[in-house]
């Protein structure tokens, strides 16, 4: 698909609580990034629309299958979209779970400014959101998040009451890799630029997703400073402090160069306390889309922390 294509699919979403059958260009989008299921799972059901949370809309994607025994909410990381989750939702299809993943503000077909924020609030508030259009059945609420995605779920359960049941962190940020250069090259660059180029690194050992990444037409090509400023507001702003929320699994790979895990894991374990946090030797940052053989190192703990088994 070209961007233009995938402009036309975001200007035709419906509103995803009218459900109204995806339209015409649903089936070109989901086999380009490879997440029609339906031969897979009988009887599942798609729905793609649009929420609104704020000033922007959502983008948001729907798997209900017939015999789900839980619903599944996953949320990408920084600069990626829901595109690009499909091995992630392949795995909450095969544990029986209904499935809901959106593309964040400012990234895959939701709107915004390309991959910045105002204030990482907006994560949470989309998150939130998100929950109360989605009209699935009454089952329990797994989570499952992805570096940023990790972050939305700590603002949601920071400004709303916590709806899930269970809840798995992938590489969760809160400190990237070498923050203060990162801070202060961008306070000195501000007054001359407004982004820099992306450089894409080499964060998991699955080829053919590095491969893919750089070629989709989506994939942002420049970081805007506001972002990283946006996330210098979020940091002052927090308290590391229990949330009330109960514990979560938190999985690390060791070879993950994107974030400072060893400053941030001890404060997802006071954010959440009592938490399991697993570390999976030679992963990189990607864990969502990291080789099968490393995945199967983490999968299985999650799919246990859940409570959800394969079909």
């Amino acid at each position: 698909m070209i961007l233009e294509e995938l402009h036309r699919f975001r200007d035709h979403l419906s509103p995803l609580a009218a459900g109204d059958p995806p339209p015409d260009q649903h089936a070109a989008f989901l086999g380009f990034y490879h997440l029609n299921f339906r031969r897979e799972f009988p009887g599942l059901d798609y729905r793609v629309g649009s929420v609104p949370s704020g000033a922007f809309q959502l983008a948001t994607h729907c798997w209900r299958q017939p015999d789900a025994a839980a619903n599944l909410l996953i949320v990408h990381g920084y600069m990626d979209h829901s595109g690009l989750f499909g091995k992630l939702i392949r795995f909450g299809l095969e544990h029986r779970c209904n499935v809901v993943i959106f593309d964040l503000p400012g990234h895959g077909l939701s709107s915004g400014e390309a991959i910045t924020i105002d204030d990482f609030g907006q994560y949470g508030d989309a998150v939130a959101s998100v929950l109360a259009a989605c009209g699935l059945p009454e089952h329990r609420w797994l989570a499952l998040a992805q570096s940023t995605g990790g972050a939305a779920l700590l603002e949601y359960a920071r400004r709303y009451d916590w709806r899930f049941a269970g809840a798995a962190l992938l590489a969760p940020l809160i400190r990237p890799a070498g923050w203060r250069q990162m801070k202060w090259s961008s306070r000195l660059l501000r007054s001359f630029v407004k982004e820099v180029p992306r450089r894409f690194s080499v964060n998991s050992a699955d080829d053919d997703f590095l491969a893919f990444q750089q070629a989709d037409p989506l994939s942002a090509r420049r970081i805007p400073l506001s972002w990283i400023r946006a996330l210098d507001c979020w940091l002052a702003s927090l308290a590391v402090a229990d949330l009330g929320v109960g514990p979560v699994l938190v999985v690390q790979g060791t070879a993950d160069a994107t974030v400072d895990w060893a400053w941030n894991l001890p404060c997802y374990q006071r954010f959440f306390p009592g938490s399991d946090t697993l570390m999976v030797p030679g992963a990189g940052h990607q864990l969502a889309n990291e080789a099968e053989t490393i995945q199967a190192q983490f999968l299985p703990k999650v799919a246990d922390w859940l409570g959800v088994s394969a079909n």
